[in-house]
């Protein structure tokens, strides 16, 4: 490319300018054409060839373009013969000229470099095209007006502040142009570090706006995750390509509170068995007195306790115990209920045994029995006894009690309470069933008292037990029973659902240890009550039951009494222990004091997700236990009426740890929590001691994150409530 310039200023030396150039396009024309040989392309030169001409400008100088459209029948150009481009002045002076000759313009376009040039300033070309043969020159001329180049910036990257790794999000990029004179096109691309996303084009009109859709992007890591949006290949080039680039952080986690799915309006609590037995003649007397247990007992603070009343035992009724031995019996039931009361529980007395007289006449048994429940009430201030039950595990196939006299009982009692004006106060909970081998009598029983019995009872209860190293089984009944309340029932028929009974199982024999059921931890003989292995299977279970929408859930059993003669030989649930040892507190006696003290009844139970469908039901092998759901972190939130907010759980994986875990320690990360709280953070088990611990606190991000380490073979509670 070869070029002159000229500046100079003034009508005159505009006038001589355009003259010389007009000599330059007419001395070339050649001679005169022939009418039987008429030229190929538009005899007048402003027909043949138009021009299009831009002039954009910025901090790096300015450009224009010059592009050259044949007209039909003419010759594409590649070169433009002669050029001279004119800038003018802001009030209209010719300012600058220049001459260019052979200027290169593939299909057409050029591109001539103009220096420093103000917006708005005034241009004008005069273009030489030579095309055809013989060889005509033709003129084209145009005139623009320097415009601002586009500069396309990333104004947004839009994207929620927080979500989980089992849900894409969907990223929304706003692209903008800034300076309003010129748009333009470009690519915008979406990326996290070296993961590309994708990348899409995008147009944008001058001063414009226009959002780019990237759905379902998927972050499968649980970490904060930085996601840019970038502008590239902007055309026409910008005025600046410093700002083409902008980032959401997306915060991405594990597991999160699902406020809008309200699992329950409000709980019932969690609890224990407590023996009526632990101040009779049969249970030997501990050799320091019982203050230290009552102590311990009252401190657990259990929030739903379930208490038996043998009428045989408590009142002498089959004639096998005399006084004073049943009134010894009495006054321990008694003094049993009023420790439940003041450790502030919610109590549920159950009427335990179902003899053959009482089957058969149930009027004055559920008459002894309401005075029972007067006498609590009325005569010892009891007001806390607000739940009776009538026979305990009632389809057990020895309890030979049909569901019609089933019926009578509870009628009976109904009755009877109405008459002392108690029914308002003490409500009835019907079932306490157990799954028997073979076909499930569980479902025939609690489907005939649901379809029969719906006008006197007001809650169901059921029993559950589970091998420590089966705990699928332990899911497995926690799903059935739930299928069973909750979708078998009618919608009419469906009421609250508790454990009121429930615990881990060992082995009856182990090595030379001697034989009694349920006893043993095999890996070293450990008396199952002992382990820390016990206490997160049954801390996992109560997470589950909530997670599962159940009511309440009493753990069998609080502390070694004896209930009668055939229990003497063992009932091995403990969480206290004899008090022959001191009553030692066993690692379940702290992971429930966890769970007592850092919720209440009366709190909401709310969902944490996610929450799918292996966690509803699992597999079933064919002898009817459960293949394990897939090991995860389990969790479960409960929020008060006043305002706290609580989150207990546990990874899985550490369900069959009795010792410490040798992994490092898994990090929670659970979203959807109130932005910028802090939470104090308390850990059962954290050194495999079985004891809990406080580790300080947790506050949660801008983005309503809390991220914590809890060992494997631990568990936590996330929590408001002040702790000590």
């Amino acid at each position: 490319m070869q070029g002159q310039r000229i500046r100079t200023a003034g009508r005159a030396a505009r006038l001589t300018l355009a003259g010389a150039l007009a000599v330059i396009a007419f001395a070339g024309t050649g001679g005169a054409v022939r009418a039987d040989d008429p030229p190929s392309c538009a005899s007048t030169t402003d027909a043949a060839y138009s021009l299009g001409l831009t002039a954009l400008t910025g901090p790096r100088g300015a450009d224009a373009s010059l592009a050259v459209t044949a007209a039909a029948g003419c010759a594409d150009v590649d070169t433009l013969k002669k050029v001279q481009l004119k800038t003018y002045t802001s009030d209209g002076k010719l300012d600058d000229v220049r001459n260019l000759t052979d200027v290169a313009a593939p299909h057409g376009v050029a591109t001539v470099a103009l220096g420093q040039l103000e917006r708005g300033r005034r241009l004008e070309a005069d273009v030489l095209v030579e095309s055809g043969a013989p060889k005509r020159t033709y003129v084209a001329r145009a005139e623009a007006w320097a415009r601002l180049r586009p500069d396309l910036v990333v104004a947004a990257v839009h994207a929620p502040p927080q979500t989980l790794t089992t849900r894409p999000v969907d990223v929304v990029v706003d692209v903008r142009e800034l300076n309003g004179d010129t748009g333009g096109t470009a690519t915008v691309g979406l990326a996290w570090g070296p993961t590309v996303f994708g990348s899409k084009p995008v147009t944008v009109p001058a001063g414009g706006t226009v959002s780019v859709a990237f759905p379902a992007i998927s972050l499968t890591t649980p970490v904060t995750v930085d996601l840019k949006a970038i502008v590239r290949d902007v055309s026409p080039a910008e005025t600046d390509d410093s700002n083409d680039e902008a980032k959401a952080t997306v915060d991405v986690t594990e597991n999160e509170l699902a406020t809008a799915r309200l699992v329950l309006p409000s709980f019932g609590g969690y609890g224990a068995q407590f023996n009526g037995h632990l101040y009779a003649p049969i249970t030997p007397k501990p050799p320091n007195g019982y203050g230290d247990l009552e102590g311990k007992v009252t401190a657990l603070q259990p929030q739903l306790v379930r208490i038996f009343y043998n009428d045989n035992w408590e009142a002498n009724a089959d004639g096998t115990h005399p006084a004073p031995e049943f009134q010894q019996n009495y006054e321990s039931f008694v003094k049993v209920v009023e420790l439940a009361q003041e450790a502030g529980a919610t109590i549920e007395i159950s009427f335990q045994s179902l003899s053959a007289a009482t089957r058969t006449n149930p009027g004055p048994a559920m008459k002894k029995y309401a005075d029972v429940l007067e006498d609590l009430v009325k005569n010892h201030g009891l007001a806390n006894v607000r739940w009776a039950e009538v026979g305990n595990e009632p389809n057990d196939p020895n309890g030979l009690v049909t569901l019609d006299q089933y019926n009578a009982l509870y009628r009976a009692l109904d009755a009877e309470l109405k008459a002392r004006g108690l029914r308002g106060q003490i409500h009835l909970m019907g079932g306490g069933l157990v799954e028997n081998p073979g076909p499930k009598n569980h479902y025939l029983w609690l489907k005939w008292i649901a379809a029969n019995m719906g006008d006197v009872v007001d809650a169901y209860a059921e029993h559950i037990y589970w091998w420590y190293d089966k705990p699928g089984r332990l899911e497995f009944r926690l799903r059935d029973i739930r299928r069973l309340a909750t979708e078998e029932l009618p919608e009419a028929q469906r009421k609250p659902m508790y454990l009121m009974e429930y615990g881990i199982r060992g082995y009856p024999s182990c090595g030379s240890q001697p034989v009694f059921a349920n006893r043993y931890y095999l890996p070293d003989c450990t008396e199952m009550w002992r382990t820390n292995i016990a206490a997160f299977q049954q801390l996992w279970f109560s997470i589950h039951t909530a997670q599962l929408g159940f009511s309440g859930a009493a753990k069998w059993d609080a502390y070694q009494a004896v209930y009668d003669r055939s229990s003497v030989r063992a009932q091995l649930h403990w969480m206290i222990g004899p008090g022959s040892e001191g009553f030692p507190l066993f690692p379940t006696y702290h992971a429930m004091y966890l769970l007592f003290h850092t919720m209440d009844t009366g709190w909401s139970v709310i969902g944490v997700d996610p929450w799918v469908q292996d966690d509803w039901s699992a597999p079933t092998t064919p002898g009817g236990e459960s293949a394990d759901d897939t090991p995860e972190k389990e969790i479960t939130a409960f929020a008060s009426p006043g305002g706290d907010l609580t989150l207990i759980g546990l990874d899985t994986h550490g369900k069959g740890l009795n010792t410490v875990s040798s992994e490092p320690a898994p990090e929670y990360s659970i979203g959807g929590l109130p932005a910028n709280r802090t939470f104090n953070l308390a850990l059962w088990n954290a050194t495999g001691d079985g004891t809990n611990s406080l580790a300080g606190t947790v506050t949660t991000n801008a983005a309503g994150v809390a991220r914590f380490h809890v060992p494997l073979q631990a568990a936590f509670a996330l929590t408001t409530v002040p702790l000590a």
